[in-house]
């Protein structure tokens, strides 16, 4: 995120999302849409993108198991309850253009997913992990006059 006052910034977001929405999170999150709306992203370039955690099914079943296994419960919930949490950060892309670009985002992410399996009690609770870089930043590609991805 940026501000123009010469300060990166990094924020990072919970959204919480029903069963309804957890289908088009997966198509977008996994890039297993056929196309965007956003035409910031680069579909060529989501060999860039890196799973620190790659989901071994749809997210719908791997939920479904967890809860099967017994490793969470839904008892008591509202049929349109929240089930799923998706943690995301917004970054400023200059942060990471500065410190080393992909390679400094690459460790970055890495140290923020360590964190995030011990903040979640462990790597079982989490679905699937996604650095994309894939996605153009146009206003620094603009301003560098050279592509700069985030």
């Amino acid at each position: 995120m940026a501000r123009n006052d010469g300060v990166d910034r990094i924020s990072a977001r919970n959204v919480n999302l029903s069963s309804g929405k957890i289908g088009n999170t997966q198509r977008h999150n996994e890039r297993e849409k056929e196309s965007y709306t956003n035409p910031d992203i680069v579909p060529e370039r989501s060999d860039f993108n890196i799973h620190f955690k790659t989901p071994a099914d749809y997210y719908e079943k791997m939920f479904a198991q967890m809860e099967a296994d017994k490793l969470i419960s839904t008892r008591g919930l509202k049929e349109d309850a929240n089930l799923y949490g998706e943690l995301i950060f917004d970054v400023n892309s200059a942060y990471f253009h500065n410190h080393g670009g992909y390679k400094f985002a690459k460790q970055f992410y890495a140290d923020s997913y360590k964190a995030a399996v011990e903040i979640v009690g462990g790597e079982q609770y989490i679905l699937s992990a996604v650095m994309h870089a894939d996605e153009r930043n146009r206003a620094m590609s603009e301003a560098l006059k050279q592509d700069v991805f985030h």
